[in-house]
Formats: C-alpha cells, sequence, structure tokens
C-alpha cells in the first residue's frame, strides 16, 4: 500500500497540472445549402460582425495581423487595419490561443467576418464565414447588396507593392 501511494499522489498531480486541447467545433448544418439559405447566412453573419472586409495580409506576429484592405463592407474605411490573431499574452512568456482562431498566412488574400473576442479586440474566427478570398465568391455579390456603399481601396500601382514587399522581406529577414 505504502508504495502505491506515491505513484498515485504523483498521477494525481501530473492530471491536474496537464492542460487538456479541444478542437473547434462548429454548428452549423451540414450539407448542401440553397441559394436563399446561403444568402440568410451571408446576411446573419454580416449583422452580426463589426468589421466585414477583403484584405491581403502584409504583416503577421503572434498577436496581431495586419491587412491590405481591398474592400470594407462593414468598418471603418481604411487602407491598412490591424486586428489580433486571437493570441493572449498571459504573462512574459506565457500565451493563450484557440483551435477556433483562424490561421492567416502573409501574403494571402481573404475575406474576414471579424468579431469582437472577451479582450475587446477583433478577431476571426474559423467557425465564421472568413476564408481565403477565392473562397469567398459567393459572399461579394450579397456584401454588396447589404452595404452598397462599401470602400473600396485604390488599386496599388505594382512598383509600389514590389517596394512594400521588399521593405517587409528585409525588415524581417
Amino acid at each position: 500500500m505504502r508504495s502505491v501511494l506515491p505513484f498515485l499522489f504523483v498521477a494525481i498531480i501530473s492530471l491536474s497540472c496537464s492542460q487538456i486541447a479541444f478542437a473547434c467545433v462548429c454548428g452549423g448544418e451540414p450539407g448542401k445549402r440553397s441559394d436563399a439559405q446561403i444568402k440568410a447566412a451571408i446576411a446573419k453573419e454580416f449583422n452580426e460582425s463589426p468589421s466585414v472586409f477583403s484584405g491581403e495580409v502584409i504583416a503577421r506576429d503572434m498577436l496581431t495581423v495586419k491587412f491590405r484592405i481591398i474592400t470594407m463592407w462593414k468598418g471603418d474605411a481604411l487602407d491598412e487595419f490591424t486586428m489580433s490573431t486571437g493570441t493572449v499574452k498571459l504573462g512574459e512568456d506565457s500565451y493563450r490561443s484557440s483551435s477556433c482562431d483562424y490561421n492567416f498566412k502573409v501574403g494571402e488574400k481573404y475575406l474576414v467576418y471579424a468579431r469582437w473576442a472577451e479582450n475587446n479586440q477583433l478577431i476571426a474566427q474559423s467557425c465564421t464565414r472568413t476564408t481565403v478570398l477565392s473562397k469567398g465568391q459567393l459572399d461579394f455579390q450579397e456584401l454588396d447588396i447589404l452595404n452598397p456603399n462599401a470602400y473600396h481601396a485604390p488599386a496599388l500601382p505594382l512598383s509600389s507593392w514590389l517596394v512594400d514587399r521588399a521593405v517587409f522581406r528585409n525588415c524581417h529577414a
């Protein structure tokens, strides 16, 4: 019995100190949806999101992601927009993130439906209609109906884009 007690003590301490990881579980009906259901889902997401835009990720670190705006359907009309990645700094070397946080990649273009997080910052989650821009084509027509006065950023000349890209790479090399 004495030999079992230390083992039991270590097991209890180990279990109570371990972190449990859960996969993001999204509610919603799988399967094919009608045009009316898709339009309703877009309108619902638009109404529940304080910011809806398309843009290219131009910078990203552990805590923030910065976009060059293409179209801003909802929110402040800006040429660039920075929001939280969803990761929260808890302490000097301690962070908390969720498997539901959307994982943006620099250089990719996205359609983003941003929501308020508990820390009062805008984030994008994988359970929203946020997606790579090429997959968001169904949403554009409906978003233009929901906000016909959406802000469209001026197109950048190719030379400006190349300079921005070179400066970013040199700063983060």
